[in-house]
């Protein structure tokens, strides 16, 4: 799933790309979706369902799409909005490549880390873990979902710089 997340954007972000409405867009996917299926095609490697929270604090449906979705997409517009949501939804995704972007973490998917971090802590500091290697493995976490932390999250204290040394 972690990839699915980092490689993928809101279907809310591609309803602004081809300037279009979100419900109008989320009914082309419906249709793009049931016409995969039909054809025995695993839809989830263009379109993922999802939920997001409405300014209201509605859960509302959308869907993550991933690079080949967009791809997808832009094979269904012409002229003029093809030609611009195509070079949109490239240089989205060369950005999220690049890390110059994160990708908005869908909030069920950040609170799953979360719980995720806080489960790992536990069962670490009950075997004695030092907090430092918990806080690599939390690191590594975090990276697997696309989520990326400071580079000096990871505080190593100096005695234990000196022991890993000598061990080398």
């Amino acid at each position: 799933m972690n990839e699915l997340v980092s490689n993928a954007i809101n279907s809310l972000e591609v309803a602004k790309m081809v300037d279009k409405q979100h419900s109008d867009l989320l009914k082309d996917i419906r249709r793009y979706t049931g016409q995969l299926i039909e054809g025995k095609i695993p839809f989830n490697d263009f379109f993922i369902e999802s939920s997001y929270v409405s300014d209201n604090n509605r859960t509302l449906p959308c869907f993550m799409v991933t690079k080949k979705g967009c791809e997808f997409i832009a094979h269904k517009l012409t002229g003029q909005k093809g030609t611009e949501f195509t070079a949109k939804y490239i240089n989205r995704f060369h950005e999220m490549e690049e890390g110059k972007a994160l990708t908005p973490l869908h909030p069920a998917v950040a609170s799953g880390v979360a719980d995720l971090g806080r489960v790992t802590e536990r069962i670490m500091k009950n075997q004695g873990s030092a907090p430092y290697k918990i806080a690599e493995v939390f690191k590594f976490e975090c990276e697997q979902f696309g989520l990326r932390l400071p580079p000096d999250f990871i505080k190593i204290p100096e005695y234990e710089q000196l022991r890993l040394a000598v061990e080398q």
